[in-house]
């Protein structure tokens, strides 16, 4: 994923998060957007981006006290990556495996 100069991705390790948000049906719906465009191509907006914000923070407040700190640092990184492209107002390129 990239935003301007920055570039985050969400490694093989790292897919295990699309899990709870697969458990929970309608919880998530802009993580579900985000895993069902996983392996394409696509774009998302600066706006997408900061609901990605939230709905990450969500997740990790409802499944992170059982997923250790790999989640929390996970949950962190991409908030982080999403966060700077919502307040810079630039949108997230998406490149697929």
């Amino acid at each position: 994923m990239y935003s301007g100069d920055r570039h985050e991705a969400i490694h093989d390790q790292d897919e295990y998060i699309f899990v709870y948000v697969t458990e929970t049906p309608g919880a998530f719906p802009h993580l579900e957007a985000l895993y069902s465009k996983f392996y394409s191509e696509f774009s998302l907006t600066p706006e997408h981006a900061g609901l990605l914000v939230h709905e990450l923070l969500a997740l990790h407040d409802r499944f992170g006290a059982n997923s250790g700190k790999s989640m929390a640092s996970l949950v962190l990184r991409l908030a982080q990556f999403f966060s700077a492209a919502a307040r810079n107002h630039i949108g997230v390129r998406c490149a697929g495996d």
